[in-house]
């Protein structure tokens, strides 16, 4: 079985307790079963990560050994043992001059 590590920052560190966590999954497990695992392991999870407590829909980036993956991937991304997964937040702004 895959073992997975997953990072992650603010807001979604509170519902998982801590920045990193790791995950076993079944052979041939994609991202949308990483997702899946993690919404049922974490109360609060599925709703912070697809925006819902912020207003606005995916805020979150889902990086895959440092390579984005998008959401209509995530049915066809499959996990590997070792595999490194970031879920985080976009930041966003400027100076002002």
């Amino acid at each position: 079985m895959p073992r997975i590590t997953i990072k992650v920052g603010e807001p979604l560190r509170q519902i998982l307790g801590q920045r990193r966590v790791s995950q076993e999954l079944p052979q041939d497990a994609t991202a949308a079963d990483l997702l899946a695992v993690l919404a049922q392991c974490y109360p609060g999870f599925q709703e912070a990560f697809r925006g819902e407590e912020a207003g606005r829909a995916a805020p979150y980036i889902f990086f895959l050994n440092h390579r984005p993956v998008t959401p209509p991937h995530f049915d066809h991304t499959h996990l590997r043992d070792g595999d490194v997964v970031h879920l985080v937040l976009p930041v966003v702004g400027g100076a002002h001059g």
